[in-house]
């Protein structure tokens, strides 16, 4: 089992809307997680088989030191630089 922002990435490699050689080599950021991304909950989180047992960053009460999954971190990173956009995971989340 993966969380589904990881399985979000895997897609867009394997239908080449993203070249894993293209990718930004960033460290964590933690500004990238500061606030929740809407987008990224509505198209990624909402279908993620940890959301409801295992995600304490989507939890009602999350500690103040919770970071989200590394697919997440990714995909609000690759949003942010202008890799992905809000129609991309919009696309993928109607995909069969």
């Amino acid at each position: 089992m993966a969380c589904e922002g990881a399985l979000v990435i895997e897609q867009m490699v394997n239908c080449k809307r993203l070249d894993p050689a293209s990718l930004p080599r960033n460290g964590k950021n933690p500004s990238l997680w500061k606030d929740h991304d809407t987008d990224l909950v509505n198209y990624v989180c909402q279908n993620c088989p940890f959301q409801k047992e295992d995600c304490d960053y989507q939890s009602a009460c999350p500690p103040p030191d919770t970071e989200p999954c590394g697919g997440y971190i990714l995909l609000s990173l690759l949003k942010k630089k202008g890799f992905i956009s809000v129609h991309d995971l919009e696309e993928l989340s109607n995909d069969p």
